[in-house]
């Protein structure tokens, strides 16, 4: 923002003295004195342009700087490979996200609104990253969500930041990065590098190549590359492979934070999340209700006072039977159920197993539910059958001993029955005794055994019992060669 305080005095009235000016719309500060006017610009215009990997190699400083890091973090680029460049300070008013779903396109205007004077293209050519020979200052965070790929980052001086998130992105830094809150560095894709001191009350690195030559932190700090943190620091990974945080790093954060990748979304939000935050948002049913439209995994988050039944309404109109568990089941209604199990029979894993019915599981099963929701006291052959009439490949989740004759005729009567083999041997019965008796259920089914168990026994079995039959001949003909071969080896 371009400021302008005008003071009316005197020329000599103005005394020629450093003026400091902490104030993040006031990032560089240009004293113009001239017979009794001084004047106070805001941020210089940043003057980004754009450049190929080519002639940005052509500079010493970045030649050098790719030679340090091209051996370590894996990534290439093309000679004629975009990228945005700045030769001097920059300075951003928001957060910088380096994820390329954010934009990171010539031709995306918005995106490009952040980087003035940036020349405008019709190209849709990805840019492949910002190049910064100064400062990098931003007065919200610099953020790399996605852990598998991001914008490349190369600044020649120092990052200020609110919290720096480090992802799938190439970042080097080669002097001081300061941050106000945290730095998170996340997944083995990305690598980050910074050849000055990193400063931050939280530090986290996470499964990440990140090169820090030195560091500071009076908060929390955790490595789980070097393990050289204090034991009351260590994170671990669950059942269900997320990153748990430790007591010590949720006691720091604002809100109910159970894993890395909530603490990352989060910071994804742009949120201040230290407990000690002077700009925290409020944390009402407003607050939460935004997050939980944006994220389903914020149900495991919401407090016990905002899990109202107003809120249940508002999440299951978003996920469904997927916020069952989160809530009272008071709040569960038997016509929520049946729509849910309606609408996926996959959904039955969501209801309370109090709540669930026989009645529930049958109608499940119509819409290819799996057998391993059925709680055991419901299971019998006819629910089975019923599961496999509609979802034959759960064949493979029935326990032993229900799969008896009866079953495996009706397995081959379904579908390909592709591993009845196998399940006659469990069963210990004959499959020729099953195939032939699979046949007796109508002419109907010589399409299906004919097509996956063709094989004299049941060709002729098929012939005595239907040989009379008018659709006898359309069979005949759909399988003329399978019969030919037959007859051929004989």
């Amino acid at each position: 923002m371009l400021r302008e305080m005008v003071c009316a005095a005197e020329p000599h009235e103005i005394p020629v003295i450093p003026v400091v000016l902490y104030n993040f719309d006031l990032l560089l500060v240009d004293i113009v004195i001239s017979t009794g006017r001084v004047v106070y610009w805001g941020a210089n215009m940043n003057n980004f342009d754009f450049i190929t990997f080519k002639e940005l190699l052509a500079t010493q400083d970045f030649h050098d700087a790719w030679n340090t890091i091209s051996a370590y973090q894996g990534e290439e680029f093309e000679e004629e490979a975009i990228f945005i460049v700045c030769h001097g300070d920059v300075s951003f008013a928001d957060h910088l996200r380096l994820d390329i779903d954010h934009g990171w396109t010539m031709h995306d205007k918005k995106w490009k609104s952040q980087f003035p004077n940036l020349p405008l293209q019709s190209s849709d050519e990805r840019v492949e990253g910002l190049i910064v020979f100064g400062n990098l200052n931003i007065k919200g965070s610099l953020l790399n969500e996605e852990g598998d790929y991001g914008a490349f980052l190369y600044v020649s001086g120092q990052i200020n930041c609110q919290s720096l998130v480090a992802g799938g992105s190439v970042m080097y830094v080669k002097n001081e990065v300061t941050v106000t809150e945290v730095f998170i560095s996340h997944y083995n894709h990305g690598y980050f590098r910074a050849d000055g001191l990193l400063t931050a009350p939280v530090l986290i690195i996470n499964d990440h190549y990140t090169y820090l030559n030195n560091y500071q932190t009076s908060l929390f700090y955790y490595n789980d590359k070097t393990g050289e943190n204090l034991p009351e620091n260590n994170c671990y990974e669950d059942e269900a492979g997320d990153w748990r945080c430790s007591d010590q790093l949720s006691k720091l954060l604002a809100n109910p934070t159970p894993t890395f990748e909530d603490l990352i979304f989060d910071l994804n939000e742009g949120e201040f999340v230290l407990s000690t935050a002077t700009q925290l948002l409020a944390k009402d049913e407003h607050y939460w209700l935004r997050k939980l439209y944006k994220n389903w995994r914020i149900l495991n988050r919401i407090p016990a006072e905002f899990k109202t039944q107003r809120v249940f309404e508002k999440a299951y109109a978003k996920y469904g039977a997927l916020c069952f568990s989160y809530f009272p089941e008071s709040f569960i209604s038997q016509e929520r159920i049946e729509q849910a199990l309606i609408k996926n029979g996959i959904n039955m894993r969501y209801v309370p197993d109090s709540l669930l019915t026989k009645a529930h599981c049958y109608l499940a099963a119509k819409h290819q539910t799996y057998l391993s929701f059925v709680p055991e006291k419901y299971l019998d052959k006819d629910l089975i059958k019923e599961i496999i009439h509609y979802h034959e490949s759960q064949m493979s989740s029935v326990p032993p001993e229900f799969i008896t004759e009866e079953l495996l005729i009706d397995y081959v009567r379904l579908g390909p029955g592709l591993w009845l083999d196998k399940f006659c041997k469990i069963a210990n019965v004959s499959k020729n005794t099953v195939l032939l008796k699979a046949l007796d259920s109508g002419i109907a089914t010589i399409d299906k055994i004919w097509g996956h168990h063709f094989q004299e026994a049941v060709y002729d079995y098929a012939k005595k019992l239907y040989e009379n039959e008018p659709e006898w001949h359309q069979y005949l003909a759909k399988f003329q060669k399978k019969i030919d071969r037959l007859s051929s080896s004989s």
